[in-house]
């Protein structure tokens, strides 16, 4: 299973009205990230089990299995989503613009999901992003995720833009670094700032990268 397909119906992606058991299944879905967080948050990813999750979340280990590959995907479930938001408008980059400017433009109006800091998208962003930050477990998952997310950016570029491939990924890394820097703000601040706004930080970020 992909960490796609353990997200059937997602509730920070635009989506039909789903069935009962497409309903029932985001449930279960969200009920074993939500103990995977919360156990992780209490004990640490090391000293959690997935054996502890599925009795914790009131389901089988052969049920945890069929959504997450692993305890580290499951805490990992509104990152994948964050991830899945930005790069879903990534067909439609401006090719008018620099490619740089295509991506950040992109991402900014991908943040706009997460522009409310009160709402459940944008809380539960912050505390895997608060846990992502403590585990180092956790750090090493993304940075194996990351090399195939930015081989789809590259990817994407490259078919919108006539440009050199050091230009593509120069416009990649750059753009992910200034994102990365403002998610990174974002969850520091909002340790003393809950009104601490993802999309203005990213909006600051941008401004700071071209001085």
């Amino acid at each position: 299973m992909t960490r796609l397909d353990a997200f059937p119906v997602s509730p920070h992606l635009p989506a039909g009205q789903p069935g009962l058991r497409e309903r029932r299944r985001e449930q279960t879905n969200v009920e074993i990230s939500e103990t995977a967080l919360t156990l992780f948050e209490h004990k640490g990813v090391e000293a959690t089990t997935v054996g502890e999750i599925a009795q914790a979340a009131g389901v089988s280990q052969r049920t945890f299995f069929r959504y997450f590959a692993t305890k580290e995907e499951a805490a990992l479930r509104d990152h994948w989503a964050f991830e899945a938001v930005l790069t879903a408008g990534l067909d439609r980059l401006d090719s008018d613009m620099s490619p740089r400017l295509a991506l950040e433009t992109s991402f900014a109006a991908a943040l706009a999901t997460y522009s409310d800091s009160s709402s459940i998208a944008s809380r539960r962003l912050l505390r895997v992003n608060k846990l992502i930050k403590k585990e180092p477990t956790l750090r090493a998952v993304l940075a194996r995720a990351s090399v195939a997310r930015n081989a789809t950016l590259v990817d994407a570029v490259s078919k919108r833009f006539d440009c050199s491939e050091l230009q593509i990924r120069l416009a990649v890394d750059v753009s992910i670094a200034v994102l990365r820097a403002a998610l990174e703000t974002w969850v520091d601040r909002s340790s003393t700032d809950e009104a601490a706004n993802l999309p203005e930080t990213y909006s600051v970020a941008r401004t700071l990268a071209y001085m």
